[in-house]
This record gives structure tokens, C-alpha cells and sequence, in this order.
């Protein structure tokens, strides 16, 4: 299936573009430029590195009218050894009836997660801010970013998206972004070792139009002194993310996906494409991905890791074909935090695509993401 992205291909752009030259919230804009040395940082009583040069607002306080929302609700939030995830589903999205997107696998992953006892001290779910338009011109050109604003854009490019336009698809999407940001953020500034967002991952979002669902493919450019790795385990190829980061060697993009799945006629190259056949399974999709963590961490040394998490994979879905089992996916999400605990690397995680009819068994591989990272980043020592 087409999972749209109007806007996460963009998060990892803003990614590494966001952090000034030199220290303040008002450079919010200003490009990378040049390579920075690594200072450490000690947080949660551990020593890890911070991967910053002058982020903008690294030590900020809270009451900086220059700071954006996106990091105001990072520090809100604050520190800890919980998991914060931020959501966006409380920006109610009007659909035609019978529109094929499940819009309420959002809300219903996130209720599981908040009426499941077992998550009452070890996850924080906080309503997504907006994302600024400042922020969003940091990856998206300005034509594109007004016709969504001001719902000029034409019937072919809704048809491309799959949404029809209204206003409360503007709030959602910004609050899908902010989500992504404000978790980014968190483990920027040293707050976290993980957060996450129950939304996010659209990553067929490019930076002049959007496409398969996803109005925002928003990747945050940080001023970095090594590489940020994204990790995409959704079935469809994250061709967005792939076409904005091509040729920039501060991301390296990868990607498991279906061989003879979406997208087909605009898929890109990403820096590492992995295809599998129909019917993989469970074993033959762990044994790659364990050697491609490996050799991905080995060789490039990240700072920072996005996670987008899709579900699609799931025998049950509707459009994945790739037949795992939801104990194969929880073996997969460990396999990426367990990589990413025992080099004491960030993470940041979003949620990607899932399309079980009906919906349940995709909310339930869902929630496992989020439940799965609480579990086992609150017990870190």
C-alpha cells in the first residue's frame, strides 16, 4: 500500500541543516557548514557523546522566548529513564467515508499503551506541538509548503498524497512533524536515551510535493560530527528519504523493503536497499538484518538513529506480503534498540506503516514498538 508523506523525509533534512554555526536559537536556520569535534556528555549518570557543537539550545532555559515549540515541549517534558512518546491524534482528521487510510490505528495504539498497567511508570505520552513553518522550510520548498497551507494544491497532487485537503489535515500534519522533532529534541539536548513518536515515519514525502500518504518526511539536520543512520524496517521503501539525502554523507540511509512492493514507479536509491521476496518470514528477515546492523554501525560509527518502525511487515497486513509473525517483529524492534543500547547511542522512533484489516493485529505490532523501547530503556543502568 501507499503510505502518503506530506511532509519525515523532511525530519531527517531538518536534521542536519537545524544547528548554527554558532551557538543561539536564532540561527535555527543556518546550513552545515563544517564538521565539529565530539565533547561528552553525562546524562542519566552516563557518560556518552553528545554529538553537538553549539545545538542551538543545548543548555537553554525554558523560558527563552526564542525557542521553538518543538523544543519547548522537549524540555517540558525533561529527563528521565522513561520513554516519552508524543502523538498527534488528538487533531481529528475528516475522511470520505470508506477512505482506505486507517486513521484510527493512531489513537487506538496510543490508548493501548496508555491503559496498559505495565507502562504506567515507564511511559509518558505528551500531545505533539506544532512544527513551525520556519522549521518546515528547512526541507520543504516554499511553493509546496503554502499550497498545502492555503489548500491550493491541485486535484493530481491530493490524488498523489491520498488525502483530500482541509484545514484539519494541516494541523495534523504539523503536529505529525512536531512529534518527530520534539522526540529528536529530547535526545539532542541529553534528555533521553530514547523517545519516540505514535505517528511520523512518512517517508514518500519529498521535498516539492508528497506522495503515498505522506504530506511530511521531516529529518532534522544537526550540526554532527558523525553520520545519522536511518534505519527504515517499513516494507515499502522510504523513496523520499532516499531522493533527499542522496549524495549527503552526514545520512545514510537504509532500508529493508518488499522487492515487488510500492513504490514502483518512483522508487529511489538509498544509500543501502535491502530487497526481500514475498513470503520471507520471520528467520531469514532476522539473519539479514542483524548482519546489516552490524555492518551499518561497524563501519559508519553514527550519532544518531531514526528508527521508522512500520508494522506492514505483519503476516496479517493487508499490502506488506513479507509474512512475519508479531514475535518476529518484536525480535526485530529489540534487535535495533540492542544495537543501539550497547554502543549508548540515541534513538529516536516513529511509527511507519501497518495495514491489517481490520486494524487490530496492526495496533497491537504497533503498541509493541512503544511498549517494547519503555520496557527496555527504563531498565538501562
Amino acid at each position: 500500500m501507499r503510505t502518503r508523506s506530506l511532509l519525515f523525509s523532511k525530519v531527517m533534512e531538518f536534521v542536519v541543516r537545524a544547528a548554527p554555526a554558532s551557538a543561539g536559537p536564532s540561527h535555527l536556520m543556518s546550513p552545515l557548514r563544517t564538521w565539529t569535534r565530539r565533547r561528552q556528555l553525562t546524562v542519566l549518570g552516563t557518560n556518552y557523546p553528545s554529538m553537538l557543537h553549539h545545538y542551538s539550545c543545548t543548555m537553554a532555559s525554558r523560558k527563552d522566548k526564542n525557542l521553538t515549540d518543538t523544543k519547548k515541549a522537549a524540555l517540558q517534558v525533561g529527563g528521565g529513564r522513561s520513554l516519552v512518546a508524543f502523538y498527534a491524534d488528538n487533531n481529528v482528521v475528516p475522511l470520505p467515508s470508506g477512505h482506505r487510510f486507517p486513521m484510527e490505528k493512531y489513537r487506538a495504539t496510543r490508548l493501548m499503551l496508555e491503559e496498559d498497567a505495565s507502562m504506567e511508570h515507564i511511559l509518558i505520552t505528551r500531545p505533539a506541538p506544532f512544527v513551525s513553518v520556519q522549521e518546515i522550510l528547512l526541507v520543504h520548498e516554499e511553493r509546496y509548503l503554502h499550497s498545502i497551507l492555503n489548500g491550493s494544491l491541485d486535484k493530481k497532487e491530493q490524488n498523489n498524497i491520498g488525502f483530500p485537503w482541509s484545514p484539519e489535515l494541516v494541523n495534523r500534519t504539523r503536529a505529525s512533524m512536531g512529534g518527530t522533532v520534539a522526540a529528536m529534541h529530547s535526545v539532542m539536548l541529553g534528555l533521553r536515551r530514547a523517545a519516540a513518536n505514535i505517528a511520523g515515519g512518512t517517508h514518500h514525502a519529498f521535498s516539492d510535493h508528497g506522495e503515498g500518504f505522506s504530506l511530511e518526511d521531516y529529518s532534522e539536520k544537526c550540526n554532527l560530527d558523525q553520520p545519522i543512520l536511518v534505519i527504515d524496517l517499513d516494507v515499502h521503501q522510504g523513496n523520499g528519504t532516499a531522493k533527499i539525502f542522496e549524495g549527503d554523507d552526514r545520512v545514510i540511509t537504509f532500508s529493508i523493503q518488499g522487492a515487488n512492493n510500492y513504490p514502483w514507479r518512483t522508487r529511489m536509491k538509498s544509500d543501502y536497499d535491502v530487497d526481500l521476496p514475498d513470503e520471507t518470514g520471520d528467520d531469514a528477515y532476522l539473519a539479514v538484518l542483524s548482519e546489516w546492523l552490524q555492518k551499518l554501525f561497524t563501519l559508519h560509527k553514527p550519532s544518531l538513529i531514526f528508527f521508522q518502525a512500520g508494522v506492514d511487515a505483519l503476516r496479517e497486513d493487508s499490502f506488506g506480503r513479507l509474512s512475519m509473525s508479531r514475535q518476529g517483529l518484536l525480535q526485530r524492534n529489540n534487535m535495533v534498540y540492542s544495537a543501539c543500547l550497547t554502543r549508548s547511542l540515541p534513538l529516536v522512533i516513529t511509527m511507519g506503516g501497518g495495514y491489517s484489516r481490520p486494524s487490530d493485529a496492526s495496533v497491537v505490532a504497533h503498541a509493541d514498538v512503544y511498549r517494547s523501547a519503555a520496557l527496555r530503556y527504563s531498565a538501562m543502568s
